[in-house]
């Protein structure tokens, strides 16, 4: 699955860099986080609830940041798994000045789905994850509108 998206916000690249890969500033927009665990900044550990259809549980999620290129890119993979099922994203992120001040930030993820939650059927869990990743990015674009 396939997910993208680009916002622009009145911040410097260094602060939208910052927050978007701090484990506590992604977790506040994470929906229905149960826990978190940080090993380190680019090494983190989600526990969430999460399901498609009838298929509801928690879900652990293992994050790393894999790729960074400060200020301007990053690579994010999460893997995780939950209820008889797996779940894989890669996400990138890449910022860019915008003319006349702030930034830009372009995002792209690609989500794998396994085991029961993938019996569930392609289009329910492509509208539930596009809606849970969409509400993450709003929700840092407002937290780093507010700041």
């Amino acid at each position: 699955m396939h997910f993208d998206g680009t916002f622009n916000v009145k911040a410097p690249k260094e602060k939208v860099f910052s927050m978007v890969l701090d484990p506590n500033q992604i977790s506040q927009c994470m929906p229905d986080l149960q826990k978190l665990e940080v090993k380190s900044q680019d090494d983190f550990t989600a526990v969430v609830k999460a399901g498609v259809s009838f298929i509801r549980g928690d879900f652990t999620l293992h994050f790393t940041v894999t790729d960074k290129n400060p200020t301007t890119h990053a690579k994010l993979l999460g893997h995780g798994t939950g209820m008889g099922s797996t779940f894989d994203l890669e996400t990138l992120l890449d910022l860019a000045d915008v003319p006349g001040g702030g930034t830009s930030m372009k995002w792209v993820a690609e989500a794998k789905v396994g085991g029961r939650i993938a019996s569930v059927g392609q289009r329910l869990i492509s509208g539930q994850a596009e809606k849970i990743i969409k509400q993450l990015f709003e929700c840092l674009q407002g937290k780093l509108e507010a700041a």
